[in-house]
């Protein structure tokens, strides 16, 4: 059967059938479906090189530098400018190094853990001492499905300030936030007006109000970078398609009287399904169970 395509599989499989005998369909059966049940999580197995891997961005944090970043060594980006954000990265699970360099000479290097499947934001930034040496902070991306008129928004204190509050259209959303910390919400698809201030203040105003599209179906990730007193407060801005929750509109409404529509079709998929396992199995074990059936 080598060379074939599946539907030629399936055809040649059921017209193998078809031409046995009761009895040895009864055979048959309990075989393939044997074979089949012992089959299953290798079909439905992961490869191991997907479910072993994560995804890793790197947000560069450090106003007035200009970063060659690599992973495990490797070269990813050179000359990254500030408030930029770079990736996907696809990396193996693990501890993986983040290293950063300006000019051949090192300005951080850090090891962040990827978890199997893992998204993960990694921010050089500084720390809430200006003159203090950079910080490497990890955040998880929430990748989860959200209805389709939401988005979800992620708002990190990256910046030189200590605790702050985070005012989204003239009110506290995120309340005493501190440097490497941040919050995540699910809100409208709307265009928002955010600022950021001294926990429990209302000024000075470190940061905006500046304006925020929260678009529909993505995660939209704000860091907050910079130094209010040398005037390098600034975002850096980042976005992830998400899946939708929720169902459709149907494309196919079964009517009828007394149940009968359900019934039959009920009665259909019983025997589509039993077909449809009867001739994936007969892929795995047509080369031995039917010719063995057959020869008898």
């Amino acid at each position: 059967m080598q060379g074939q395509s599946v539907s030629e599989q399936f055809r040649a499989v059921l017209e193998t059938l078809s031409r046995m005998p009761g009895t040895a369909i009864r055979r048959v059966i309990p075989l393939t479906l044997a074979v089949t049940v012992a089959a299953a999580p290798a079909m439905l197995a992961v490869p191991a090189d997907a479910a072993s891997s994560g995804s890793v961005y790197v947000v560069q944090g450090l106003p007035g530098k200009s970063l060659d970043i690599s992973i495990d060594g490797h070269s990813v980006a050179t000359g990254v400018q500030a408030a930029k954000v770079i990736g996907p990265f696809t990396v193996a699970s693990g501890k993986r190094m983040i290293t950063a360099r300006q000019g051949g000479k090192l300005v951080i290097q850090r090891e962040i853990t990827v978890g199997s499947g893992a998204n993960l934001d990694a921010v050089i930034h500084q720390p809430v001492s200006p003159t203090g040496a950079p910080v490497l902070t990890s955040y998880a991306n929430k990748v989860n499905a959200i209805p389709k008129d939401k988005a979800a928004l992620r708002v990190a204190h990256d910046a030189a300030v200590g605790p702050a509050d985070i005012r989204v259209n003239g009110k506290v959303l995120f309340a005493n936030v501190a440097n490497g910390e941040s919050l995540d919400v699910v809100v409208p698809a709307a265009t928002y007006s955010v600022e950021i201030v001294p926990a429990g203040a209302t000024s000075p105003v470190v940061l905006g109000p500046l304006d925020l599209p929260a678009k529909a179906g993505y995660l939209t990730r704000v860091f907050a970078i910079g130094d209010p007193n040398t005037k390098t407060m600034n975002v850096a801005l980042g976005t992830i398609k998400l899946p939708q929750s929720g169902s459709g509109k149907p494309g196919l409404v079964n009517t009828g009287t007394g149940g009968q529509a359900a019934e039959l079709n009920q009665t259909h998929n019983s025997s589509a399904g039993l077909l449809l396992v009867i001739a994936l199995a007969g892929l795995l074990a047509a080369g031995v169970t039917v010719r063995k059936v057959a020869r008898r």
